[in-house]
C-alpha cells in the first residue's frame, strides 16, 4: 500500500515537473523538443495510472497529512484513491496523451509550443490531483488550477481580441460558481467539523446533521459544479471557449475540466442524497440538456455545435445522478469522454485542413478527407446513441433510470434532449462531408498520420468499451440495478429513426428546404433564439449591466462618495473650521490671555461647587 501511495503522488507530480521541463527545453533549445517531453510525460502518467488501477485492491489508497498548522488550527490534505478516482484519472491521462500526440500535427505552425505544452501538462496534472485528493480543500486547490489553465489555454492566441475576451469570460463565470462552492466548504468545515469526503458521506449516512444544513452545503457546492460543468445558467462561457485551439477544446470538453463538476457530485453522492439535493441536480440537468440540444440544432459553427453537445451530455450525467443512478452517470461520463474527444479532434483535423470553422461553408469533404469523415461518423453514431457504439448503452440507461424515477418533467426534457442528438449530429456530418465541395473543401487533404492515429484509437474504443461494460460497472460500483423497459427502448429508437429520416431528406437529399421556414418571422425568431442559447448570455449581461452595475454598483458608489469619502473629507473640514476659530483667539495680547485664563478658572470653580 505504501508503494501505491508514493506512485499516486508521483503520478500527480510528474505532470507538473513535465510541464516546467517542457517549457524550459522548448524555450532554450529547438522549440519542438517540448513536444517530446510532453509526450513522454503524458505516456508515463498514463502508465502509472494504469499501474494504480491494476494494483488497486478492495481497499482504497489512503494517506493523510497536515498541510500547515497554526496553533490549534490545522489544514489537512491527503489522497483517497478508489475505483472512481482511477477511472477519472485514466480518462484524463489517456485522452490527454492522445491529445498531445494529435497536437503535433494540429499545432505545426505554432510559434511557442513550449508554452502550449506547459499549459497542457499543468492542466492534466491539476485534473489528476483533483480526482486523487481526499478532501474539499485539496479539491478546491486543484479545481482552481484547472480553472487557471483553462483561462490560459482558451486565451492561448491572446493577440486575438475574441480569444482574450473568451478566456476572461470563462474565468469570471466559473469563478462566480467557485465563490459559492468556497462558501459551502467553509460552512461544512465550521458546522460539521470536517471536509473529508468519506467523513462527510459517513455523517450523512448516519444522519448526524439536519437535512436543511446538508441542503445548504450541497446547493452551495453544486453551484460551483454548475459553473465548472457549464450547466444552466452558467454555460455561456463554454461556447466562447471555442476560440482556443481545437485540441484545447477536446481536452476541456472531454477529459478534464467539465467533468470535474460531475465527479464532485458523484464523490459526495451519499451527502447529496441525504440532503435532498439530488432533485435540484436532476432538474438543472434536464433543463440544461434541453437548452443545449435545441441550441445545437440551430448553430452553424462546427465547434460550437459540439460545445452545445458537451453541455447536453454533461447535463445527462447530472440527470442520472439526480435520479439516483450514479453508475449510469459515471459510465456515460467515460463513454462521452471517448466519443467527444474523437469528435473534437476530428473537427480539429477538418478545421486545420480547410481553415474554416463554419460547417455550412464546407461540403463534399468526404472526397478529400475520407478517413477523417469515417472517423467523424463513428463519433456521431456514438454521440447519437446508435447501437452497438458505446454512447447507446449509457444513454439508454439514463433514459430508463429517468423513466423509472417517475418525474414527468425531468423525463420529458431528458428524453427530447437525448433523441435530438441524432438530429444535430447527422445534420453536422451531412453538411460537412456530403454534397458539392466548396472552395474550402477543394483545398483540403487528408489529415497527417500523427493526427489520424489518436482518432483510430478513440474510434476503436467506442466499439470495444461496451464489451467490457459489466466489468467496468462492477469495478466502479459493484452490483448495481440497471432498469430496462423494452417499450421505452423501441420508442426511443423509433423517434431517433424518424429524426434521422427528416435530417437525411433535408441535408443529404436536399428534398426538403428550410429556407421558407427561416424566412418566416416566427421561424427566423425561433432559429435566432435557439442559436443564441435561449439568450441566457444576453440575460446575464443585462442583469450585470442594469442590476449589478446600474443599481447595486451605483448605490455602492454613492455610499463610497457620500458616506465614506464624506466622513473622511468632513473630518478634514471640521479640523480646518476648528483651526480657523482657534487661531483667531491667538491675538498675542497679554490682556486677552489673562482674561481667558481668569474666565477659565471661574468656570472651573463653579463646576466644582455646583456639580
Amino acid at each position: 500500500m505504501e508503494k501505491l501511495v508514493w506512485i499516486t503522488y508521483l503520478t500527480i507530480g510528474i505532470f507538473f515537473v513535465g510541464s516546467i521541463t517542457a517549457f524550459l527545453i522548448g524555450k532554450f533549445t529547438e522549440k519542438w523538443n517540448s513536444f517530446w517531453v510532453a509526450a513522454l510525460t503524458g505516456l508515463t502518467g498514463f502508465i502509472l495510472t494504469c499501474y494504480i488501477a491494476l494494483n488497486l485492491g478492495e481497499h482504497p489508497i489512503v494517506h493523510k497529512f497536515n498541510w500547515f498548522t497554526f496553533g490549534s488550527f490545522k489544514v489537512p490534505l491527503g489522497i483517497y484513491v478508489d475505483s472512481l478516482s482511477v477511472v477519472m484519472a485514466l480518462i484524463a491521462t489517456g485522452i490527454g496523451f492522445l491529445d498531445i500526440v494529435f497536437s503535433k500535427g494540429y499545432m505545426e505552425d505554432d510559434e511557442s509550443p513550449h508554452r502550449y505544452y506547459f499549459e497542457k501538462l499543468f492542466f492534466i496534472g491539476s485534473m489528476v490531483g483533483l480526482v486523487f485528493v481526499s478532501n474539499l480543500v485539496g479539491l478546491y486547490i486543484f479545481w482552481e488550477g484547472v480553472g487557471l489553465c483553462s483561462y490560459l489555454l482558451i486565451g492561448y492566441w491572446y493577440w486575438k481580441k475574441s480569444a482574450a475576451e473568451a478566456a476572461l469570460k470563462a474565468f469570471v463565470m466559473t469563478r462566480f460558481g467557485d465563490v459559492f462552492m468556497l462558501a459551502g466548504i467553509i460552512v461544512a468545515w465550521v458546522l460539521l467539523g470536517t471536509i473529508n469526503f468519506q467523513e462527510l458521506n459517513a455523517l450523512a449516512l448516519a444522519g448526524a446533521f439536519s437535512v436543511k444544513l446538508g441542503l445548504l452545503i450541497a446547493i452551495l457546492i453544486f453551484i460551483g459544479a454548475v459553473g465548472k460543468s457549464a450547466q444552466f445558467p452558467l454555460f455561456p462561457w463554454l461556447l466562447d471557449a471555442m476560440e482556443g485551439p481545437t485540441t484545447v477544446s477536446a481536452l476541456i470538453h472531454a477529459a478534464t475540466m467539465v467533468n470535474a463538476g460531475v465527479y464532485l457530485v458523484a464523490r459526495m453522492f451519499p451527502f447529496f442524497d441525504y440532503s435532498h439535493a439530488l432533485i435540484v441536480v436532476g432538474f438543472v440537468g434536464a433543463l440544461s440538456a434541453f437548452i443545449a440540444a435545441t441550441g445545437a440544432l440551430a448553430h452553424t459553427e462546427i465547434k460550437k455545435i459540439l460545445a452545445f453537445s458537451t453541455m447536453e451530455h454533461l447535463a445527462l450525467m447530472f440527470v442520472a445522478l439526480g435520479v439516483g443512478s450514479a453508475a449510469a452517470g459515471i459510465f456515460h461520463l467515460m463513454n462521452h469522454a471517448i466519443f467527444k474527444a474523437l469528435l473534437f479532434l476530428s473537427a480539429g483535423a477538418v478545421i486545420h485542413m480547410t481553415h474554416q470553422k463554419d460547417a455550412f461553408k464546407l461540403g463534399g469533404l468526404y472526397r478529400y478527407m475520407p478517413q477523417t469523415a469515417l472517423l467523424f461518423l463513428v463519433g456521431i453514431l456514438a454521440l447519437a446513441g446508435v447501437p452497438p457504439f458505446n454512447g447507446f448503452f449509457s444513454k439508454d440507461w439514463i433514459i430508463s433510470a429517468t423513466y423509472e424515477y417517475g418525474n414527468p418533467l425531468i423525463f420529458g426534457l431528458t428524453f427530447v434532449a437525448a433523441v435530438l442528438c441524432i438530429a444535430y449530429g447527422f445534420r453536422l456530418w451531412f453538411v460537412v462531408f456530403t454534397g458539392e465541395p466548396s472552395e474550402y473543401s477543394k483545398k483540403a487533404r487528408e489529415a497527417y498520420p500523427v493526427m489520424l492515429v489518436p482518432l483510430y484509437v478513440l474510434a476503436v474504443l467506442t466499439i470495444l468499451v461496451p464489451f467490457f461494460k459489466e466489468q467496468i460497472i462492477h469495478f466502479l460500483f459493484g452490483e448495481v440495478h440497471e432498469p430496462f423497459f423494452l417499450n421505452l427502448l423501441v420508442a426511443t429508437l423509433t423517434v431517433m429513426f424518424i429524426l434521422f429520416g427528416i435530417v437525411f431528406l433535408i441535408y443529404y437529399k436536399r428534398i426538403i428546404s428550410t429556407a421558407k421556414f427561416l424566412a418566416h418571422p416566427l421561424g427566423k425568431g425561433l432559429n435566432e433564439f435557439l442559436y443564441n442559447g435561449w439568450y441566457v448570455d444576453a440575460a446575464i449581461k443585462w442583469i450585470c449591466r442594469h442590476v449589478f452595475y446600474g443599481s447595486i454598483a451605483k448605490a455602492v458608489e454613492w455610499i463610497d462618495t457620500n458616506v465614506v469619502d464624506g466622513a473622511v473629507n468632513g473630518t478634514a473640514r471640521l479640523s480646518l473650521a476648528c483651526w480657523d476659530r482657534c487661531r483667531k483667539i491667538q491675538t498675542g495680547d497679554v490682556i486677552d490671555y489673562l482674561t481667558y485664563f481668569v474666565a477659565g478658572v471661574i468656570t472651573l470653580v463653579l463646576l466644582i461647587l455646583f456639580v
